[in-house]
């Protein structure tokens, strides 16, 4: 006997990786309510990678903006004998409103549910308001914190098939503390200086945690300035892709951040964090969100927070004698 063909969702975004992890939060909603649809997600090729492990989408179509207007043609052509039921555009650019038309060829319904940035919420709260308004599953309006949060814990099955996602692949055995330093890309009153981090890797160890530095190539020189320091620390930038680095947070007992796009992975992925913020009018409206609490240090020039405090702040959030959410 046959099975009834299933019917085609597809979910548009695209965009840096803080706000891929929000859009994680958006596309388990759909998951939850259309459990045996096809959801595909049209992206960019920027981190399919990452995204094509999610138990969330069935499969990833990257020519969302294509180059040339072959590929185009093949997209169109691919979408209109899929012929969806319907489409969450989760990003309300130009660019995605440019598919609508396409997308009408085939008579789907067209959900515009993405963050407009003007109603003074955390995206993650706008969107989840609109989402239930669309599924008609909870409130349309979220206090902050309300919405449910972004999830990247499926990482764990991942991890079961690849000791790559295994913190002693990099050299990690016993408690650790994950350090998430900004690049050299970001202004310097912006950033904490090299010698706070190191200060910060020593207090850890004292204190019987293993720091391990994380972050891409553009944080290579804190990494080996703090490795260098204090022996002991373990230098992982550039070394990792973000399903390593979701593994690490899921065993690290907390992580130590600026306002970066990759500390909104490791909190989503079920890290506790400290987040730093300098030159920002509200940090708790973009901060990163997860399970676990996330801790928002805000100072008009980073350089005035201390290692001291950092470590108090995260004892006071109960970071210290959490377990790892996979131990």
């Amino acid at each position: 006997m046959n099975e009834p063909q299933r019917d085609i969702t597809y979910i548009l975004h695209w965009g840096d990786l803080a706000s891929t992890v929000r859009m994680l939060a958006a596309a388990r909603m759909v998951r939850d309510v259309y459990r045996r649809d096809r959801i595909i997600l049209l992206t960019t090729p920027d981190y399919e990678s990452f995204l094509k492990h999610s138990p969330y989408f069935n499969a990833i179509e990257i020519d969302a903006l294509p180059d040339t207007r072959p590929l185009a043609g093949l997209r169109d052509k691919r979408i209109k004998l899929t012929k969806p039921k319907r489409v969450f555009d989760l990003v309300g650019s130009s660019d995605s409103r440019k598919l609508k038309k396409l997308f009408r060829f085939s008579r789907c319904e067209w959900n515009e549910v993405a963050p407009n940035g003007k109603t003074g919420q955390h995206p993650v709260d706008e969107v989840g308001g609109k989402m239930n308004a669309v599924l008609g599953t909870g409130p349309d309006h979220y206090p902050l914190g309300g919405a449910p949060a972004p999830d990247a814990s499926w990482v764990d099955f991942l991890a079961k098939k690849s000791r790559m996602l295994d913190p002693e692949y990099f050299g990690l055995n016993g408690p650790f503390a994950l350090l998430a330093p900004a690049g050299d890309t970001v202004k310097a009153p912006l950033r904490w200086p090299q010698e706070k981090w190191a200060a910060l890797a020593h207090e850890l160890q004292q204190a019987g945690f293993t720091p391990a530095i994380v972050g891409g190539p553009d944080t290579r020189d804190v990494g080996r300035h703090v490795a260098h320091v204090t022996p002991g620390a373990r230098d992982i930038t550039g070394k990792a892709k973000l399903a390593q680095l979701a593994g690490l947070a899921r065993h690290a007992s907390f992580v130590f951040g600026e306002d970066t796009p990759l500390l909104h992975l490791l909190v989503a992925s079920g890290a506790p964090a400290l987040a730093l913020y300098g030159d920002v009018e509200d940090p708790a409206l973009i901060a990163p969100r997860g399970e676990e609490p996330v801790i928002l240090m805000h100072a008009t020039t980073l350089a005035q927070v201390t290692p001291e405090e950092a470590m108090a702040a995260m004892k006071f959030a109960g970071g210290f004698t959490r377990e790892p959410a996979a131990a």
